[in-house]
């Protein structure tokens, strides 16, 4: 994933958000804090508005869906690892 940074009123602005008193609350629950973002923050931020706009959830409910997203795939990362180490153990 390339390196580059954007500035969060730039994804804001890409997705259509006029009102933005909700990333205010989020940032309040510490997310999104930084004026620039890389691209998995702005995929989060996507995310986060989806959430908020579309489903209702408030922001301490978002910080929580974040981070179990990240958890689940961090871990579907690792299973993709173990499952190719174990495929080339098979090989040998």
């Amino acid at each position: 994933m390339s390196g580059r940074r954007i500035r969060t009123e730039e994804v804001l602005v890409y997705l259509g958000v006029r009102e933005t008193r909700w990333i205010d609350d989020l940032r309040g629950e510490g997310l999104f804090e930084s004026e620039e973002l890389d691209p998995a923050q702005a995929e989060d931020l996507r995310l986060a508005k989806v959430l908020v706009e579309d489903l209702g959830v408030n922001p301490a409910g978002v910080e929580v869906a974040l981070h179990l997203r990240r958890r689940l795939m961090a871990l579907e990362h690792r299973a993709k690892v173990l499952a190719r180490a174990l495929e080339e153990t098979r090989r040998d």
